[in-house]
């Protein structure tokens, strides 16, 4: 085993390649129904086991689904050509989520806070007299 997650099955079928999509496979509906998916925008994506129809060696992938739930074969997948019958495991359906739209703000906010809060800065004239003020500190 590749990965503890190729141990579950959480659907398997055997479909043709698509010859005229470059590639593709489409879930079954009786799988998609099984699974749950459904047709939207930005399809999840899916921890998979592909290898031709009866033989060969299993190929793990993961791959993202398209709006109507097919996908494409990956390129070293080289052996399995259009038109080719292939099996197909399911092992497990991550969602596609975007990310968190950060929060308005700065990390800085919180010490910009205390710092307008700590008092009154006798110094009024700015940079202006920087190196007086730093003379009346030195012994």
């Amino acid at each position: 085993m590749a990965s503890p997650h190729h141990s579950t099955t959480l659907a398997e079928f055997s479909t043709v390649v698509q010859r005229s999509k470059n590639r593709l496979v489409a879930v079954p509906a009786e799988a998609q129904r099984a699974l749950g998916l459904t047709r939207r925008r930005d399809n999840h994506i899916v921890a998979c086991s592909i290898r031709r129809a009866g033989t060969g060696r299993w190929n793990h992938h993961l791959v993202k689904l398209t709006f109507d739930n097919e996908f494409s074969l990956p390129a070293d997948v080289s052996a399995i050509q259009p038109g080719h019958r292939v099996d197909v495991k399911i092992h497990r359906i991550i969602a596609d989520v975007p990310l968190a739209t950060p929060v308005a703000g700065s990390p800085a906010d919180p010490l910009l806070d205390l710092a307008a809060s700590a008092g009154h800065d006798p110094r009024v004239d700015g940079s202006d007299r920087v190196d007086d003020y730093l003379a009346d500190g030195v012994p």
